[in-house]
């Protein structure tokens, strides 16, 4: 077996998002995989149906891409996408925002610590240079 297919391996099941810092529905996410390939069965937790949508899993380090995004594996429990919530449910309008996935039940509780400790671990924005 590949890296990319034990990442992915590692996403498998389902897995429920709290949006950082904005008052959103949960996203629900029931993740399958095949070989590094990631299908991704979401919706909200207000909403009955969904869609589908599909990810590939990285050799160098248990994550995924999505499109531009990327998903990162913080522990067995959580991973976080950097700026996923975007302003769909806000009309369009505003930031986007932080969305970290727990495995359901008592990993959630512990979600927005998971998500302040990899914040806090990200290297600083670099200084502009002066010109």
């Amino acid at each position: 077996m590949s890296e990319a297919e034990t990442h992915a391996a590692l996403f498998a099941g389902r897995w429920i998002g709290e949006t950082q810092g904005f008052e959103s529905p949960a996203h629900v996410w029931e993740i399958a995989h095949s070989g590094p390939h990631l299908t991704i069965e979401t919706r909200w937790e207000t909403d009955a149906r969904g869609a589908r949508m599909y990810g590939e899993a990285l050799a160098g380090e248990p994550a995924f891409t999505l499109g531009d995004q990327k998903a990162v594996l913080v522990d067995s429990q959580h991973f976080i996408i950097r700026g996923w919530d975007t302003n769909d449910t806000r009309g369009r309008l505003g930031p986007s925002y932080d969305v970290v996935f727990s495995r359901p039940g008592m990993a959630e509780l512990s979600a927005h610590a998971v998500w302040r400790a990899y914040v806090a671990a990200l290297p600083a924005d670099p200084a502009p240079e002066a010109s």
